[in-house]
């Protein structure tokens, strides 16, 4: 009946199942009114004129007549409104099932057999049962098939040959998704992902799952690897890039491990090809753990730093990725850093002491109410006044800005220090004190400088002493950070933290700013918070400002003598004071956007230039050579250019070129340079095992299940739906169908055919 409809309405009804239902919408219903009005006189005038027909035509031939007449002129009027039948009609198409399989560079890996993963996937559905499973889905499905290598889809032909693993990275995130989008409007029975869940690149794959949740298209995943391999990836190294000669500096390297629990090794240390320390490691729960050493260089120069594992175990999975590198630059010369203070407090006495005894520091003091007498006294570290110039003050790695009185710090004082943090690139560290700091410097440009929000209380309130003993804590960042780190890892540095004496007075402070960093806390009886700021750190403009909020840290050496107190001071004054030793010339300050790339990254290179009265340099253009320290030969000429409105800032960006360790120079009086590493950036070696938890997690979230490779065949009973109705519109002008024509033909002569019988004109 459906099929007979739609032919008369002039409608190909091949495609089309079923119709689901229908309405007529008029075109121009604006004239309905009107057209009503004119049938109904029409209507009354063909009534009037069959009522006087002959007497011998019958009642029943009467009405007949009218009828027909009433029916071709409603015909006709509905011809002027132009009806349009909306039809809704439904077809029943197979869905589409897309193969995706991974052909990135981790599937090129042998898991001991001696066959790469990609051979396994391709062989496992080239085999008989592989074959005959897709031979009897195809029946029901559309199958295209796709391989990817890092985001990419590519249409694969199983007949053109074997596939070649490449990449060096996987998407999978972005591969269902650019799969959803290519296949947006047509039904989906799912998608199956022949991958080893070597996700290492693009969104992760929990904005994927939930996409293809709320589309109702579920992920197959068939997992190809070991999930079990054994394996021990140094992800990085990580150190300080500038080191002072004969200073100790720690190093950490990160590992991640896989199915090697319970063994241990060794991670050996080289510079310049040279074994120069050495750690034991226990493996633990698969998964990321750290490794940390001292690393004392003795000679002024360029290096790299190369960390290996070892283990005399069971060969693993892939030992390609056993060894890690950073590159560093050791230099000879003295931090030279400003200490002042009102008067000598403890924490001044005792901060003075270290810094003397410290052969890295070349310490200069000055305190606004001590005696003029000493800063004459030969070989005192105390001066004369306030350095009162720019030359002066910018020269200075780090000040350390302690209790003093307003009055004593004018507002060009303070002007000054700004511009030595903002323009100079200079590093600040305030520590708080009873009498002044920071409570007496609200609203002033000291306030702005700091890290933290000054509470809203008096001097004295917020210098009062607690009744009680304060406690601190550290935070996430602060175990991260070198400056508070007092044990040999993160977890033995928060251990040492708890066993420390602890303070009894911590300046009063609202909150930290924003864009700072919170590293230690401590509990505020008097507003109940239980962390409230203690130590907080942010950058300002070229610099840093440490916010230092207590001045008892000199309490920390009961029963310890120096210990705890140096270490803490030694590391907060080297971190702070460190950026300045990225460059020979202070007033040459060079960065760039990292300090490890890899092949092809852009790296953003930036310049902040003084002249010798530290004036901001005004040429337009400023020349530099790039070379590569393996290959010297290897030159090329970068320019950077004038920021507009950043008087004295240049910028330059230019793309990673292969491997090695490059060396920016700037030219000139005082040669500055900059130095960074382009390593390999190919992930696909991090990771050997396969990341079955991934892709079962992946498989669940979507509303599909997971496969091993060994259990492909499960794939037909997981596919519930193989089919989908389709509902489509489609719209037919009833008016200028043969269907109506039709209609208004028949009427005509059906009158005409009763009004010959009936003997009438």
């Amino acid at each position: 009946m459906t099929d007979w409809i739609l032919k008369a309405l002039g409608m190909d009804a091949g495609d089309v199942d079923g119709l689901a239902g229908w309405s007529v919408r008029w075109e121009t219903a604006q004239w309905g009114l009107l057209a009503v009005a004119l049938m109904g006189i029409l209507s009354l005038l063909s009534w009037w004129f069959y009522r006087r027909s002959p007497q011998g035509v019958s009642f029943a031939r009467r009405v007949l007549l009218t009828a027909l007449r009433l029916s071709f002129l409603g015909l006709v009027v509905a011809i002027l409104l132009q009806p349009i039948l909306v039809l809704t009609l439904e077809r029943e198409v197979p869905r589409t099932l897309p193969i995706l399989l991974d052909r990135s560079g981790s599937m090129a890996l042998e898991d001991g057999d001696g066959m790469s993963r990609l051979r396994k996937a391709e062989q496992a559905l080239a085999t008989p049962e592989g074959s005959a499973m897709l031979r009897s889905l195809e029946k029901d499905l559309e199958i295209p098939r796709f391989t990817f290598g890092t985001d990419s889809l590519q249409e694969w032909d199983s007949s053109s040959g074997p596939l070649v693993a490449e990449g060096d990275r996987t998407a999978l995130g972005e591969v269902v998704r650019k799969t959803i989008e290519r296949y947006r409007g047509a039904p989906l029975a799912g998608v199956l992902l022949i991958t080893d869940g070597g996700q290492n690149s693009g969104a992760p794959l929990g904005e994927a799952a939930r996409q293809l949740k709320d589309a109702g298209i579920p992920v197959y995943a068939v997992g190809v690897g070991d999930p079990a391999a054994r394996d021990v990836a140094i992800e990085g190294v990580e150190m300080r890039e500038v080191l002072l000669a004969d200073d100790a500096a720690p190093v950490t390297v990160k590992l991640r491990t896989q199915g090697m629990k319970g063994e241990s090794g060794r991670v050996i240390f080289s510079l310049g090809g040279v074994d120069v320390a050495e750690e034991e490691v226990e493996i633990g729960e698969d998964g990321l753990q750290e490794v940390s050493t001292l690393f004392v260089p003795r000679r002024v120069g360029e290096y790299v730093l190369e960390a290996r594992f070892e283990s005399e175990g069971a060969s693993e999975a892939l030992a390609g990725n056993n060894s890690g590198r950073t590159s560093l630059r050791v230099v000879d010369r003295r931090l030279k850093v400003l200490l002042l203070d009102q008067a000598p407090r403890w924490e001044f006495k005792y901060l003075e002491a270290m810094l003397l005894r410290e052969r890295r520091v070349d310490l200069s003091c000055f305190l606004f109410e001590g005696d003029p007498e000493i800063a004459r006294v030969q070989g005192s570290p105390h001066i004369e006044q306030f350095p009162a110039r720019a030359e002066e003050l910018f020269d200075f790695d780090l000040i350390l800005l302690g209790d003093i009185d307003p009055r004593f710090l004018t507002e060009e004082r303070l002007a000054l220090l700004g511009d030595y943090v903002s323009s100079a690139g200079g590093a600040l560290a305030v520590i708080a004190g009873k009498r002044f700091m920071p409570a007496a410097f609200a609203r002033t440009d000291l306030e702005q400088l700091l890290p933290v929000e000054l509470a809203g209380t008096s001097i004295g309130s917020a210098n009062s002493a607690a009744v009680r003993p304060l406690r601190l804590s550290l935070t996430g960042k602060g175990r991260e950070s070198v400056m508070l780190r007092l044990g040999d890892d993160p977890e033995a540095s928060e251990a040492l933290w708890a066993r420390l004496p602890p303070i009894y007075w911590a300046a009063r402070v609202a909150r930290a700013k924003p864009a700072a960093e919170v590293l230690l806390t401590r509990p505020d009886p008097d507003s109940g918070a239980t962390n409230t700021p203690v130590v907080a750190l942010h950058r300002y403009g070229a610099g840093e400002v440490l916010f230092v909020g207590t001045d008892n840290f000199w309490r920390f050496r009961r029963n310890t003598g120096d210990r705890y107190h140096t270490v803490l001071w030694g590391q907060i004054i080297q971190r702070m004071a460190g950026a300045r030793l990225l460059t020979e010339v202070p007033r040459i300050t060079l960065r760039a956007n990292g300090r490890r790339f890899g092949q092809g990254d852009r790296v953003r290179i930036y310049a902040r230039l003084f002249n010798a009265s530290w004036e901001p340099r005004e040429d337009e253009l400023v020349e530099a050579v790039l070379a590569v320290a393996d290959d010297p030969g290897r030159r090329q000429e970068v320019s950077l250019r004038a920021v507009p409105g950043q008087p004295g800032i240049y910028r330059a960006e230019l793309a990673a070129g292969p491997p090695g360790n490059y060396r920016l120079a700037l030219p000139g009086e005082e040669i500055a340079t900059l130095d960074f590493t382009v390593s390999d950036n190919n992930r696909e070696y991090v990771r050997a095992a396969l990341n079955e938890s991934l892709l079962r997690d992946f498989s669940r979230e979507t509303g599909g299940t997971y496969f091993s490779l060994a259990g492909l065949e499960q794939l037909p009973a997981a596919l519930t739906e193989r089919s989908a109705r389709l509902t489509s519109l489609k719209e037919v002008e009833l008016w200028c169908s043969p269907l109506f024509f039709g209609l208004i033909v028949l009427v005509l002569t059906a009158e005409w055919i009763v009004r010959k019988f009936s003997e009438l004109k």
